[in-house]
């Protein structure tokens, strides 16, 4: 067990050597899995598997011998006793227990260390007041603060990435034990694994139990680090330094009720979002049929009005993210304002200097994320808790049967997402392509929606919000120089008013600002929103019919859900976090230049050293999108049969070597950011200390310098962040660069009572096929009187579709036109043309919605005029057994609708539209003979001053017809009365055929 676990360490070991390759790799072209196994060559996951799985069974036969009163039973369950998680707890430690103790240790390390920092800090500011605690040089008080800086960052940073990787050791071998569990019991029970039915299995709950590593260090960690901190600040402040902690409890429970109502808001948001989707995906699937009735406009409003509710969900939670952002930026001002308020009112005698003031600020701000992480701590422990019951009956069920019992509600993910955790074959060429194509294209337009005013209103309140930040310690600065010249108890405390006074309006102005940044931020980005998701939904409803030749319609719906999720929520969240970020820096650097002149010789060889990290984080964004976008290169199915015999230790390998790679690339990065914030911070103190400038001035600097740190992981990050979110804009902007098809509605239009004859003209009239390659129809010329039948047949299908599609100009001519009464087609739009054609489809579709809209869905008809088409289509009956029929949807009463009634049902949409030509194709043949020979009926009859053109394959369907077309490889071989063509013999007897 031992020498698994040490193998997995020394290949980490040299896989944090060799990844100093990938950075170099990942940002000149696409990130191969190639790339990453020639780093990484390890199989000892097996043998950890292996490992655990002995452990496992050996704890669990050890609990079942000192169990008397289970002794024989044979349960499908074990015992309460055997499943209380002890057992799954105890083979974790003793698989993993090296690496879980070089984690506590390294806790341990990181949280003594912490306090390092405000310490050194607060010797060089004692120097600068002349009080030295230690008689060493000032030079030698910059290398102790470079040094304190040095062991935090690479504690901390050596704490996350082993925190980490043992963190995702336990992830995969947990997966990996669910996989074999669950396929093992399948097969052993002859039951194959249905992708479409198979039982979901609780990732998220192996995910859970392998953050414990980290819980648990922090279980007992945060609070030791919570008393170190606050004897740092008894020290400085006495008892007022209990105040701003109560400040902080006080907010915490404020916090979690603002986050329960995110939740509430956020679940009904996701069941409107998941109606809006529905509208869309059924979009895409009756993409034809939609185009063919021209009801474009009708699915444009119902999905518009579907987003407009979720708008307004996302418009409230926007308002919400107001707290947030005042919780983030204002806490901290809030918190010192209220400890150095009760210090300084308490005694007249407790005068505040520039050692208190830096030190209660910089471990206050220490404190924070420790106490909301430690207050967050036991409900993270209840949770793994009852994750690790749950897996150990898992790991202990023997029948496949009680597998689903015991999975629970929360984790119903299928099969295939399971799968999709498995990289097999991962290519970033597709997403770098993507990217490098337009990437500039993509900010513009997220911009222009924005709205060029929001995007500037926002930068300038952020830089206010900066600004009064700033003007906060410069407050405290200014109180600390004048504190050594106040002469008397009553000039004491008229300073003393002053300062609190515009301490506290500046925190006021400060609550306003971000309220308005807030609401800025609001606004743009749900402006972005609707105009973005408008403009795809324009798009995509203005592609030609034929688009689906060369495009799978269904693909476009993970750019409806997932990319435009991406756009609401995260990009926006994203930019908001860089602009802070890189504002907060930007005046920060500029105060620390205004103090020290000489510090702007080092500026451009820090942003130099800072671009070139930012440069080569490229390579860390695409080991994070393998982590995200796995790709199963074979077919679920030949993947789970093959599971058993090797490959899922392959793809489970692979997944753990995407994970090691973030997170040591991760680690790679955070610490050059912390080794640049900690130059800058050794420069400052070194300038200063050889400088003589007030204790104040040297507080202000040094809280600019020490303010940097966070705000550089913070920018680097969430421009990481902005650039993966723009492969969305990017899809978006890909979408829209396909050719749409014509115009709907032009000037050109015909007379208002057009058609008014329904005479159907060919002159000359080709045009091509769909995909190019050939003409569909060449030289057709011929003449539809006004009420004519007409029977175009042919053998190929292509030919009749061919001619539906030139009436319906899903390809336009090539060569001549279509008159129809004497207005060539080409010179109308496409709703004009199509608006006044109505077709019975071979398969009849319906729309999900009230009947009625399937009927007149513009409402442009009574009731009665309704009620009336559906009596003439003998439909009437039918619809009132149906209870309320015209105002439930068609999905619930769908199982009551023949195809034959759905046949008939859009032959009522025809009535209704009173159109002059109308065109049937042949009817299926699960449509019964007598509701057929019903639709025959009603058309001679209902339609008898219209023009009809029965579309078939077969001529003994069109023999009720006056004449018949037949076509034969794009070619009208015979256009005569029909009983002319019987009397030359049979229809397809032509030597052409």
């Amino acid at each position: 067990m031992r020498s698994a676990t040490r193998q997995t360490e020394s290949c980490m070991v040299s896989l944090a050597a060799s990844l100093l390759r990938v950075p170099v790799m990942g940002h000149k072209g696409p990130l191969q899995w190639a790339d990453l196994c020639k780093l990484y060559k390890d199989d000892s996951l097996q043998t950890t598997c292996s490992v655990f799985e002995h452990q496992f069974n050996k704890q669990h036969k050890y609990c079942e011998r000192s169990d008397p009163d289970d002794s024989g039973r044979e349960a499908l369950l074990p015992s309460s006793k055997t499943t209380s998680g002890y057992t799954l707890l105890y083979a974790i430690w003793m698989t993993f227990r090296p690496a879980f103790v070089k984690v506590v240790l390294l806790r341990l390390t990181t949280d003594i260390l912490s306090i390092l920092g405000p310490l050194t800090l607060r010797w060089v500011i004692l120097f600068c007041e002349r009080q030295p605690v230690f008689d060493w040089a000032g030079y030698m008080y910059s290398l102790v603060v470079l040094g304190a800086i040095c062991c935090c960052a690479v504690s901390r940073q050596q704490f996350e990435r082993h925190g980490g990787v043992t963190t995702a050791n336990i992830q995969t071998v947990m997966t990996g034990v669910l996989y074999r569990k669950t396929l093992s019991l399948s097969y052993s029970s002859q039951r194959q694994p249905d992708i479409a039915n198979t039982v979901p299995l609780p990732l998220r709950e192996a995910e859970c139990v392998g953050g414990l590593v980290v819980s648990l260090a922090c279980f007992w960690s945060s609070p030791l680090r919570v008393a170190l901190y606050m004897g740092l600040l008894w020290r400085e402040l006495g008892p007022g330094a209990l105040v701003g902690v109560v400040v902080m409890l006080i907010l915490i429970p404020v916090n979690s009720a603002v986050q329960r109502k995110v939740k509430q808001l956020q679940t009904t948001q996701q069941v409107i979002r998941e109606n809006t989707e529905e509208l869309v995906k059924e979009m895409l699937q009756k993409f034809q049929a939609l185009k063919l009735l021209a009801w474009e406009p009708w699915f444009h409003q119902r999905v518009t009005e579907s987003r407009s509710r979720e708008l307004e969900m996302l418009r409230i939670l926007g308002y919400l993210t107001a707290f947030s952002m005042l919780e983030s930026i204002c806490m901290p001002f809030l918190v010192l304002f209220c400890s150095l308020s009760v210090f300084v009112l308490g005694d007249d005698g407790n005068i505040l200097t520039a050692s208190q003031i830096f030190t209660s600020l910089i471990v206050f701000r220490l404190m924070r994320p420790t106490v909301m992480d430690l207050c967050w701590l036991y409900s993270g422990l209840e949770q793994a808790y009852q994750s690790l019951c749950h897996l150990e009956k898992l790991f202990l069920t023997k029948d496949p049967g009680s597998v689903e019992k015991l999975l629970p509600d929360g984790f119903q993910e299928m099969y295939d997402r399971c799968l999709d955790d498995m990289p097999c074959d991962f290519n970033d060429g597709e997403d770098h392509n993507l990217f490098q194509k337009g990437n500039g294209e993509a900010h513009r337009l997220y911009l222009k929606a924005f709205g060029w005013h929001w995007a500037a209103a926002s930068t300038l309140i952020y830089l206010s919000v900066c600004a009064v930040c700033l003007a906060q310690d410069v407050v405290l600065s200014v109180w600390t120089r004048e504190a050594k010249e106040v002469q008397g108890l009553e000039e004491w405390r008229e300073l003393r008013d002053s300062r609190l006074a515009a301490y506290s309006l500046l925190g006021l102005m400060q609550v306003l600002l971000v309220c308005c940044a807030a609401f800025c931020q609001s606004c743009g980005s749900l402006r972005a929103s609707d105009a973005l998701y408008s403009e795809l939904l324009s798009d995509v409803l203005h592609l030609p019919v034929s688009v689906d030749q060369t495009i799978d319609l269904r693909k476009l719906l993970p750019t409806f859900s997932r990319d435009m999720q991406v756009i609401d929520e995260k990009l926006p969240k994203h930019l908001h976090g860089w602009l802070k970020s890189l504002l907060e820096i930007l005046s920060a650097v500029a105060v620390i230049t205004f103090i020290m002149p000489v510090f702007s010789l080092a500026v451009c060889p820090l942003v130099m050293l800072f671009l070139n990290v930012q440069f080569q984080f490229s390579a860390h964004m695409k080991i994070k999108r393998m982590e995200a976008n796995p790709v199963v290169s074979v077919s679920s199915q030949e993947f789970v049969e093959d599971l058993l015999s090797g490959p899922m230790n392959q793809a489970l390998n692979q997944n753990l070597l995407v994970k090691y790679n973030r997170i040591i690339t991760e680690s790679w990065f955070a610490l050059r950011l912390d080794a640049i914030a900690g130059i800058l911070l050794f420069m400052v103190s070194f300038i200063l200390l050889e400088t003589q400038l007030d204790s104040g001035i040297v507080v202000l600097a040094l809280i600019c310098a020490q303010k940097i740190t966070a705000p550089l992981h913070r920018v680097t990050q969430a421009f990481s962040d902005i650039n993966t979110d723009m492969l969305s804009m990017q899809r978006l902007c890909e979408l829209a660069r396909i050719e749409k098809e014509a115009a709907w509605i032009v000037s050109h239009r015909p007379p208002l009572a057009w058609p008014q004859r329904g005479e159907v003209k060919f002159r000359n009239y080709d045009c091509g096929a769909l995909n190019n390659l050939s003409p569909a129809l060449r030289g057709l010329n011929l003449t539809i009187l006004k009420g004519e039948r007409i029977g175009v047949v042919s053998r190929q299908k292509t030919d009749i579709e061919s001619f539906l599609n030139c009436l319906y100009r899903v390809t336009e001519a090539s060569n001549g036109a279509v008159l129809i009464d004497s207005v060539n087609i080409a010179h109308l739009g496409l709703h004009n043309l199509r608006s006044h054609l109505k077709i019975i489809s071979q398969v009849p579709v319906l729309f999900v919605g009230p009947l009625r809209a399937n009927l007149d869905p513009f409402a442009r008809h009574t009731d009665a005029q309704v009620w009336l088409a559906l009596e003439l289509c003998h439909l009437k009956e039918q619809v009132q057994q149906l209870p309320a029929q015209l105002l439930h949807p068609v999905q619930r009463t769908s199982i009551a609708l023949s195809l034959g009634q759905r046949r008939l049902l859009c032959l009522a949409r025809a009535l209704l539209a009173r159109v002059k030509i109308l065109l049937v194709e042949e009817a299926l043949p699960s449509v019964d003979l007598e509701t057929e020979q019903l639709v025959q009926l009603l058309v001679h009859t209902e339609f008898k001053d219209c023009t009809v053109l029965w579309l078939s394959g077969n001529p003994a369907t069109v023999m009720h017809t006056d004449k018949v077309l037949v076509l034969n490889k794009g070619r009208a071989v015979t256009f005569d009365a029909t009983s002319t063509v019987l009397e030359q013999g049979s229809l397809f007897s032509q030597e052409e055929f």
